[in-house]
């Protein structure tokens, strides 16, 4: 198993296309799909099932997916911090985020970052939620970005809300409501609900049944799914709706359509989310670049 093979696998998985995953890469689409197809060879399991074009993971794939980006993550953050302690690396922030925002927010702020500070380094880890937490209390990042998080991670770290972000309802294309202009929650009431999982995206099940049983109705929940483009792909493949942020509808949604909520809309906080104490001047830069990025990004 390689790790370029792993970068090539969780990048599909997140496009949900091998295309569009080759094309962010840099590599042949050929290529690309020779790695995968070599990677499945060697686990003896079909990671993608590719049904009409389109790719999506299989339950093996599902299951994979985490565990491919720790290993990653873990070998960068380790190689990183052993050239840092016993080399002669320079000090290198360690950065994680959402695959969502990457383009309008993290990529312009480490543009400005890179002219500010020219000597600083920063590494970006594309990460859901939990991993990103869980390597937050282990010191293997400096700071976050990510979503609603629990009462009891706020109290841990500094925590700074970056913007309250829209959300919006998923629906198939074919869904009798697809045509709709703005939908009141309520008339979802009757309809079956794919929820992020609690043990990727903590709290988000909870966060949906507040949004529900505030428009007057408790949902019911028959999927919960490990990332947004798994989310899109399950409303797709008609396994039920879904509220997602309306930022969200920039990634690849085929088969499927947002519709806007109507008042009061229901928004999700995103977040900035770093140790407590004093950050150090890069930190500091690096901070105040997000937050002034993020109040541009439409919500």
């Amino acid at each position: 198993m390689e790790f370029h093979q792993l970068r090539y696998f969780t990048a599909a998985a997140e496009d949900m296309s091998i295309s569009r995953a080759a094309q962010r890469l840099h590599v042949t689409q050929p290529a690309l799909s020779r790695q995968i197809a070599a990677l499945e060879a060697e686990l003896g399991v079909a990671l993608f099932d590719r049904v009409k074009k389109r790719i999506v993971l299989t339950d093996a794939g599902r299951f994979f997916l985490p565990k491919a980006r720790q290993i990653i993550c873990d070998a960068e953050t380790s190689a990183q911090q052993l050239r840092e302690q016993f080399g002669d690396a320079p000090r290198t922030l360690r950065l994680g985020f959402l695959s969502v925002f990457l383009d309008d927010l993290v990529t312009p702020v480490m543009r400005e970052f890179r002219q500010r500070h020219p000597k600083a380094r920063v590494s970006l880890f594309e990460l859901p939620p939990r991993a990103q937490l869980d390597r937050l209390r282990t010191h293997e990042l400096d700071a976050a970005i990510l979503g609603n998080i629990e009462d009891a991670d706020r109290e841990l770290f500094a925590v700074r809300r970056l913007s309250r972000n829209k959300m919006g309802v998923v629906l198939p294309e074919d869904h009798p409501l697809a045509t709709k202009k703005t939908l009141k929650l309520a008339a979802l009431a009757r309809e079956s609900f794919i929820s992020l999982s609690d043990a990727v995206f903590p709290g988000r099940r909870e966060f949906l049944r507040g949004i529900c049983k505030a428009a007057g109705f408790d949902p019911q929940i028959v999927s919960e799914v490990d990332s947004l483009s798994l989310m899109l792909a399950g409303v797709a493949s008609g396994d039920g709706i879904a509220l997602m942020p309306e930022h969200a509808q920039k990634l690849p949604h085929t088969g499927c359509v947002f519709v806007k909520l109507a008042v009061p809309v229901p928004t999700a906080d995103l977040l900035f989310v770093q140790p407590k104490g004093k950050p150090g001047v890069e930190m500091a830069t690096l901070a105040e670049l997000i937050a002034e990025r993020a109040s541009k990004v439409p919500d």
